[in-house]
């Protein structure tokens, strides 16, 4: 049941206002016309309804159109209200949501730039340290270059000694 079935149910009203909401055509609506009276009815002619009827007389159409259109405007106004009041809720949200995603990005990018300076640091170790066995290891071929180079000087100069004698 929508809000305004349920409006129009606590009133007692279940559907649209009933009768028409504009004189007829040669109609008298002056203050002192009636809304049910014909075109022969004078300012004179009297309303159907006893001015001080009680609480069980009907009301006329007139005042039954002024509140079923009171009851929409009500109705329009609450559903603006709420209209408003989620806005707000969903742009409060979406604000909160966004300042979560953008604190766990800055988290996680400076996680993320952690990570690659303690890589840097490590990649940087460690090619030093095979600069050093590159390093080491050209001086361990240098030296054995000069003692291959005296070792075959010495057996040279033994054998040429061996071949003169």
């Amino acid at each position: 049941m929508s809000a305004y079935e349920e409006m129009m149910a606590q009133r007692g009203d279940a559907g649209e206002p009933k009768g028409p909401t504009e004189p007829p055509e040669g109609q008298d609506t002056g203050p002192d016309a009636r809304p049910d009276a014909g075109p022969d009815a004078g300012p004179d002619a009297g309303p159907d309804v006893e001015p001080d009827a009680g609480p069980d007389a009907e009301p006329d159409a007139g005042s039954t159109a002024d509140t079923a259109s009171g009851g929409m405007a009500r109705l329009l106004e609450i559903a603006a209200r709420n209209a408003d009041e989620l806005l707000d809720e969903a742009k409060a949200e979406a604000e909160q949501v966004t300042s979560t995603a953008r604190a766990e990005a800055e988290r996680l990018l400076s996680e993320a730039r952690s990570e690659v300076e303690k890589l840097h640091a490590e990649t940087e170790k460690a090619r030093n340290e095979a600069n050093q066995a590159i390093a080491s290891l050209r001086d361990a071929e240098r030296e054995h270059r000069e003692r291959m180079k005296s070792h075959l000087q010495e057996m040279l100069a033994k054998v040429e000694a061996n071949s003169i004698s």
